[in-house]
């Protein structure tokens, strides 16, 4: 008899599941229209994961709680068991009086007990105690009052947890299969907070507070941070770090901006521009330009002298041989000597002046120093040279 409802059951379930999605509605809703138009169209050439999708958007546009149903399905049928757990369930909250419903609870049992092995145990605590803990979502229901334990399959999750007259505290769990989590949060007194909303114009910028990251650019809204002094630290690759004090008022508002803009990397040119490494962030990359430069211009040195050579070798054997040497040629040989010498004295000028730029910019992160300027030519004569100037 046992065997005659069970297998009742089970045709029960399979029936109701084997018609596919439920029919929704016409609406007046172009976006839940087609969404809905091609989630089916998925669902019906066994593209489930893709139906799914098409049918998420359908719930955005037009929240109807049978659409949970259709995505569980969908989910199911692409072998997504936890999703499709998930959004059974969601249905079940959302339609208690569905028809659906007994077979449906019976169902999410034997998918839970499929996936029992892959649960991880959760443990919140708060301070104070008995704060309300919820699991990403305060829609989905609460899991109890703190100290509390539940199982979550592994995942990414948000514990958050309200309590009266406090703030809530929120703390983001990366739960492993295996590995128990313990999640401790503190809630501050609503009367000891105040607001404050950072104002950074360059986007994905790291966001500290005392030391702990609290996010990245554009940060979503104002911050709640106890009274008294903070430190406020912001960086981003390419940008010197700005880091700014701020003092909390409780129950105050103010707004802070911080700008990455600033960073002082120098410029080079030929004595007329502005001061180098006196900004405070160090002279950054521009030191070794420089420096490249003066390899460079010794590497031409190097071509010219050995073109010198050549020439005055050849010259050589025909003033041997009794032939008559051109003046052309006497020019030439001048020429990539001269060439040659200035090449020389620029090169070894720049590395020396961009090794200097580099030792003293970094030597003074303070920027307590007054700056320097690097200056190269030649003097009218042909003669290299180079200045350094400012203070050190």
């Amino acid at each position: 008899m046992m065997l005659g409802r069970s297998a009742l059951l089970g045709c029960a379930i399979a029936l109701g599941l084997a018609t596919g999605p439920l029919p929704a509605r016409a609406q007046d809703n172009p976006a839940y229209e087609e969404a809905k138009g091609r989630a089916t169209e998925a669902f019906k050439a066994g593209r489930y994961e893709e139906a799914a999708q098409f049918f998420r958007e359908a719930f955005e546009a037009e929240p109807r709680g049978n659409l949970l149903y259709n995505i569980g399905l969908c989910y199911e049928k692409a072998g997504d068991t936890r999703q499709a757990i998930a959004f059974y369930q969601r249905f079940v909250d959302a339609v208690p009086g569905s028809p659906k419903r007994p077979a449906l609870v019976r169902k999410i049992a034997e998918m839970k007990q499929s996936l029992a092995g892959d649960y991880v145990e959760v443990q919140v605590t708060t301070r104070p105690g008995g704060a309300i803990i919820f699991v990403d979502d305060k829609a989905k229901g609460a899991m109890g009052a703190a100290p509390v334990d539940f199982k979550l399959l592994p995942g990414t999750y948000t514990i958050i947890a309200e309590l009266e007259g406090h703030e809530p505290a929120r703390q983001q769990v990366r739960l492993e299969q295996g590995r128990p989590a313990a999640v401790d949060l503190v809630l501050l007194p609503t009367n000891v907070v105040g607001s404050v909303l950072l104002v950074i114009a360059e986007k994905d910028a790291e966001v500290r507070v005392d030391g702990k990251v609290v996010g990245r650019t554009p940060l979503e809204g104002p911050m709640r941070l106890r009274q008294g002094p903070h430190t406020v630290t912001v960086s981003k690759p390419g940008f010197a770090p700005v880091e700014k004090q701020i003092d909390v008022k409780a129950g105050g508002q103010q707004r802070v901006s911080i700008d990455l803009s600033g960073e002082d990397v120098g410029a080079l040119d030929g004595g007329g521009g502005p001061a180098l490494g006196g900004g405070g962030g160090g002279p950054g990359f521009w030191p070794w330009v420089v420096v490249g430069a003066g390899a460079a211009a010794i590497g031409g040195a190097v071509f010219t002298g050995l073109s010198a050579q050549s020439l005055h070798d050849q010259l050589a054997d025909k003033e041997a041989n009794g032939e008559l040497l051109a003046e052309s040629d006497i020019d030439t040989g001048n020429s990539l000597v001269l060439t040659t010498n200035v090449l020389y004295g620029v090169g070894a000028a720049a590395i020396v002046g961009g090794l200097a730029w580099w030792y003293f910019g970094n030597d003074d992160p303070l920027g307590t120093r007054g700056g320097v300027r690097a200056a190269f030519g030649a003097s009218p004569d042909g003669a290299p040279s180079v200045q350094l100037l400012g203070t050190f």
